[in-house]
This record gives C-alpha cells, sequence and structure tokens, in this order.
C-alpha cells in the first residue's frame, strides 16, 4: 500500500497539518467501518451523511484523519490535516499521487462493461507488469481519485473506470488524472435521465479522449459509432477492436458455445473465453487492445485470458436444483439487457427459458418508451418473463404487444416477492436470467436462492 507520513498529507491535500506529521498512514478510508489501524479516514460530507460524524469512530481505529473540522479533545498520538473541503483533499490527493508515481494509468469509459473490461485489462497487464485496480465500480468524483489514493508503491499500471451521471463530471476527473490510455466499450442509452438524448452522452464521452496525456492512446470500439464518430479529431494514437468491422484487433473465427463461452481468434491467435456472451468477447477485445498497445506480450495475454472469472452479479453462473441460474442482476439498461437476453436465445436450456427483468433506471422522461420498446425485443424463445418493478410494467405491455401470451407474462412490486414466487415456479433444466438496475436489488433474488440451494 502507499505509505505517506502525515506531513506528507498536508502538503499533497493542501491542508494544514494540525499533530501528528511524523506519524505513518497506509491506506486511504472514507468509511468508518473501513478503518483499520494504518488508514487515514477522510470525514467526507455528502448529501446525507457528514463523515464527521463518524470521526471519534473511525479515530478509535485509524492513526488520524484529514477533517474540515477539528474537534476538541483528539488524542495525542492521533494525526490530523485540516483542509477546507475533504472530497477537494481527497481529490488533489489523486493528483499528487499521479504526480509522484511514475505509474501508467489506464481510464475506461462507456454506457456498459466498464467495470467487467477494466478487470480484463487489469488480468492481462498484470501477467508481466505490477497492477493495481479501482476498487468495484468505484468510477465518480469520489470513488475514482479514492482508488486512486490507494495505489500501492510500486506500481506500474493502475486500471481505472470513469462514469458519469452529469455532463463535465469526466473531464474533471480525467482532467485531474490525465490517463496514458482511454479505453471506449461503448455509448448508448445509458444515465439518459440526465442528458436528453444519445449524442449528448457521447459529447460528454468526449471528455476522456479530450484529457488523455499528450502523445497518449486511445482503445475504440469499431463496432459502435458514436464511439468512432467522437474521436475523429484526436490527433493522437487510436487503436481499434471489433467483430462487425475492420479492426487492429478483430475476432475471427468465432464459435459461441452459450453459457460454456466463446472460442474466437485474434492477431493469429485462439483463445477460449469461459465468460458467455457476444458482450464479454467485446469487453475481452478491448482488453486485448489495451493489453497489446502497453506491450503486453501475446503469451502474457494468453496467461491472463486463461484466469478470466466473472464479477460478483456481473454473468455469474448459479447451479440451482437441477436448474440454471444466469446472474446478471448488478445493473442493466437497454443496452445491456438486449446483449444478455440474446444471450439466453442463444444457450442451450433443457427447459424453459426465464427472464426476471427489473426497472432500468436513470431513463429519464422516455423511461416507459424505453421498457416498452425492450418488451417487444424480447426473443419469442423466452418461455416466461418475469417484471419486477414499476417501470417494468411497461416492459410487459411491450411483450404482449409483440405476441406475448398474458400467461407468459407475469408481473411482482419488489424483489423479495418475485423471489418467493420464483422459489417454487423454478424447475429442474431451466434457465433463468435475473437482471435490472442496481436500485431495484435483483441480487437478493439470487441471495435467497443460494441460501436454500
Amino acid at each position: 500500500m502507499p505509505t505517506l507520513t502525515f506531513r506528507d498529507l498536508a502538503a499533497m491535500t493542501h491542508g494544514t497539518l494540525v499533530q501528528g506529521g511524523d506519524l505513518i498512514t497506509s491506506s486511504v478510508v472514507i468509511d468508518s467501518r473501513q478503518v483499520t489501524p494504518d488508514s487515514v479516514f477522510f470525514a467526507i460530507k455528502g448529501e446525507r451523511l457528514d463523515g464527521h460524524q463518524f470521526l471519534a469512530q473511525a479515530l478509535a481505529t485509524a492513526r488520524g484523519a484529514v477533517v474540515s473540522r477539528v474537534p476538541e479533545g483528539i488524542a495525542a498520538d492521533k494525526g490530523i490535516v485540516r483542509v477546507d473541503d475533504t472530497t477537494a483533499a481527497l481529490q488533489r490527493l489523486a493528483r499528487a499521487v499521479r504526480e509522484r508515481d511514475d505509474f501508467l494509468l489506464i481510464a475506461i469509459t462507456g454506457s456498459a462493461g466498464k467495470t467487467t473490461t477494466k478487470e480484463m485489462i487489469a488480468t492481462l497487464a498484470g501477467t508481466e507488469r505490477r497492477t493495481f485496480r479501482s476498487f468495484g465500480n468505484f468510477n465518480n468524483l469520489i470513488g475514482c481519485p479514492l482508488s486512486i489514493d490507494n495505489t500501492p508503491d510500486g506500481t506500474e499500471v493502475v486500471v481505472s473506470e470513469m462514469g458519469m451521471n452529469h455532463k463535465g463530471e469526466i473531464a474533471q476527473l480525467a482532467g485531474l488524472l490525465h490517463p496514458d490510455v482511454g479505453v471506449y466499450t461503448n455509448i448508448g442509452p445509458v444515465h439518459i435521465e440526465f442528458f436528453g438524448t444519445i449524442e449528448k452522452i457521447a459529447e460528454a464521452k468526449r471528455e476522456l479522449l479530450e484529457n488523455v496525456k499528450t502523445g497518449g492512446t486511445i482503445v475504440l470500439n469499431a463496432d459502435n459509432q458514436y464511439v468512432m464518430d467522437i474521436s475523429r479529431d484526436f490527433d493522437g494514437r487510436k487503436v481499434t477492436y471489433g467483430i462487425e468491422h475492420d479492426a487492429d484487433f478483430r475476432a475471427t473465427e468465432i464459435r459461441e458455445r452459450g453459457l460454456l463461452g466463446t472460442t474466437f481468434s485474434v492477431g493469429g491467435h485462439t483463445f477460449e473465453l469461459s465468460l458467455p456472451g457476444r458482450h464479454n468477447l467485446e469487453n475481452l477485445l478491448a482488453a486485448i487492445a489495451t493489453a497489446r498497445s502497453i506491450g503486453i506480450s501475446w503469451e502474457g495475454i494468453a496467461r491472463g485470458v486463461r484466469e478470466l472469472r466473472p464479477a460478483y452479479h456481473r454473468g455469474v453462473i448459479v447451479p440451482w436444483r437441477g436448474a440454471t441460474i444466469y446472474d446478471d442482476s448488478y445493473n442493466s439498461n437497454p443496452y445491456a439487457l438486449k446483449r444478455a437476453l440474446a444471450l439466453m436465445e442463444q444457450a442451450d436450456a433443457a427447459g424453459r427459458r426465464i427472464a426476471v427483468i427489473g426497472d432500468m433506471l436513470e431513463l429519464g422522461e422516455r423511461e416507459n418508451e424505453y421498457h416498452r420498446e425492450a418488451g417487444a425485443a424480447i426473443p419469442r424463445s423466452i418461455d416466461v418473463v418475469f417484471g419486477v418493478g414499476p417501470r417494468s410494467q411497461s416492459l410487459l405491455d411491450g411483450a404482449r404487444g409483440a405476441g406475448f401470451d398474458g400467461d407468459r407474462l407475469h408481473h411482482f412490486a419488489d424483489a423479495e416477492s418475485a423471489g418467493a414466487f420464483l422459489r417454487d415456479f423454478i424447475r429442474g433444466g431451466d434457465l433463468v436470467l435475473i437482471k435490472a438496475s442496481r436500485g431495484i436489488g435483483l441480487d437478493r433474488i439470487v441471495t435467497m436462492l443460494e441460501k436454500e440451494r
């Protein structure tokens, strides 16, 4: 982990050292429940909670804290740095770590697949270089800097996501850190509630390539027209990947094996990807293109591909009483749902194909229209559709209008009621997709079923 004194922290955050300048910390946390004896706790003030409320709890264990208000009675053996704004200090520390340490920074953005692609890139790069990846899906104005703040000493490659809900957020993150490599997965109608059109989403995604370090590289999905359009004026190095269109790293000889994954070739090399679905092949192509762009050998890439496993609730296969649960419950949007349903259509199933689809959030004023369109596009090979949440009623309406009989459509208000029904409904041989935006909590269905497995 990084080693910093509280005197270092004061200088790097533009703060004032209150006490404990020679004390050493080796991890940065913003959650008082996650502190360790070597942690520095940043008391972040959020929309709902103020970290200063938990300062006493944090300092019972942590080495010290960065605060904007210094309370009375701080123990003499604790390090304290005072700043005007703890969130800005967290970000300034990330910039300082980036400037201090000579690591290559890879930043990933896109409407879907960011976290999986991040994990894939880190796995491939990690076969030959000391690599650190951002935590989970920490990709916003707090999570991304927090991950950079925790970059271990001696790291050679850092792989991080950069997400957005509003225009300017990626510009702030990328402008803070200036990645060496910017990677684009795809651009589609995600967070459209805050933008209005896909074109405006694309404009906001352009902020990454506009802030890549001078002489840097961007890795582009040749099959996504929005990605290719925003990159036309980029004057640095471009590396492309794709399936349908010509690209520097194009998959050929593709053999999809349903839930067993995909076999394919690229650059004269053949790989077996254990993660199922065309979307995971796209993610892996992005990772291969990125790894090659930073000098990872084909041998290292082959070792990394063999190590790949799905992230939690992101396309995990769960056997259950003779049925197969495809747990993709971490998040959803129309683009990702379409890809998951295509996989369901391709996969072998001895029993029924059952799609449990929860609400897709942050789709704006047209959310019901997007849900109806998604419902109308559900493949006819799906035997039963469960809608979960208020917006999914529109999805079921779309399916009904496209020819699904009413007895194949079911609606539930929440994950708990859907899970209770599914527990007795699922039979051996069934293939069950579970997918929704994270706020709907369909992962609770998976947890419920796993407890009874």
